[in-house]
């Protein structure tokens, strides 16, 4: 007689395999409708609940796998920390890896996660590999997004509101009188890029500022990309008044390319930023920023995963939203109207 599989059964019920996964095994939250079908699909077909799978997944290796983008990121690494400390107190140890941006990396690590039979993960998602995040929930294994979602699967998550802190951003600096407001974005290749693009380009819209597609540049989250794109803004016949860039990282090139051109902020240029002030507390004038409670996530992210591999019901996952604040520094001048003619 043919074995059948998890995911007949998931084909049957017209469900993903994580859903008859968490229906059968209990382990996540799962509607009563679903769960009727994933039972009748399991008593149609005579499937078999492997035994021998169930008892592994029963098994504590006291060892969390953490994956983020770039491992010199300070605010990730301030993530990271607060997410160690809080599973140390649950007797876990912490794998940490970095996939740079790259789904082929990340798919390699998860991969590798799995050969160490972690109990749980914790992922800063590239916004690909769907298929194999669902696989490790399929084992039972926990998965808590950070920062950005797990595009196209359910998961415990925490991010930041990243349109809302793009669209105050702009916003502050439609109110200051600037116009001429180049945009220094990422990628839109996961939901944190795709959040920050959109409320930028939304507030230039809704707020009456003309956009130039000469001033929306791509800086690809990275330091050197965003100094290029900022010394041929700089260059321009008619350069922007002020710059806002979408994540630290970024943020640094912008300001080596304002350096190298002697331009001084926020006279010539005022700079406004997404990301954290504890990366800025040395840099004079005081940067203005959309800035990312990294405590918070950090600690908020360790709770989400504490509770599961703690809690014995099973619930529903959460997605966890925090507003940033915009802190006003003095990196952004009212323009003068006779400036920009």
């Amino acid at each position: 007689m043919k074995k059948i599989t998890i995911r007949e059964v998931a084909k049957e019920a017209d469900v993903a395999i994580s859903t008859v996964s968490k229906a059968l095994n209990k382990t996540g939250y799962v509607s009563e409708s679903t769960a009727k079908r994933v039972q009748d699909a399991v008593y149609k077909l005579r499937y078999q609940v492997n035994a021998n799978a169930r008892s592994l997944k029963a098994e504590r290796t006291n060892k969390i796998g953490l994956i983020v983008s770039y491992i010199n990121n300070p605010y990730l690494m301030s993530i990271a920390k607060e997410i160690e400390k809080t599973i140390r107190s649950i007797g876990c140890h912490m794998i940490l890896m970095s996939h740079n941006d790259d789904t082929k990396q990340e798919s390699e690590l998860i991969q590798l996660i799995l050969e160490q039979q972690v109990d749980g993960l914790v992922l800063v998602p590239t916004g690909g590999n769907k298929a194999l995040i669902e696989d490790v929930q399929d084992r039972g294994i926990p998965v808590i997004a950070v920062d950005r979602l797990a595009d196209g699967v359910l998961t415990d998550s925490i991010e930041d509101d990243n349109y809302y802190g793009s669209y105050e951003a702009i916003s502050y600096l439609n109110k200051l009188g600037h116009h001429k407001i180049a945009l220094l974005f990422g990628h839109q290749n996961h939901s944190n890029g795709r959040g920050r693009y959109q409320g930028a380009v939304d507030a230039m819209e809704e707020l009456g500022n003309p956009i130039d597609e000469r001033y929306i540049r791509q800086g690809w989250f990275h330091e050197e990309e965003a100094y290029r794109e900022t010394k041929e803004m700089l260059l321009l016949q008619e350069p922007p008044t002020a710059i806002y860039s979408c994540n630290n990282t970024m943020t640094k090139g912008v300001l080596k390319a304002l350096i190298e051109q002697d331009l001084k902020v926020p006279e010539d240029m005022s700079v406004i930023a997404f990301g954290d002030r504890e990366q800025w507390e040395l840099i004079t004038p005081k940067l203005t920023l959309i800035t990312q409670p990294m405590k918070r996530i950090g600690t908020e992210a360790a709770s989400l995963l504490k509770n599961r591999l703690t809690l014995k019901e099973a619930y529903e996952p959460k997605q966890i939203v925090i507003k940033p604040k915009l802190e006003i520094g003095e990196s952004c001048a009212r323009l003068n109207t006779n400036k920009e003619g």
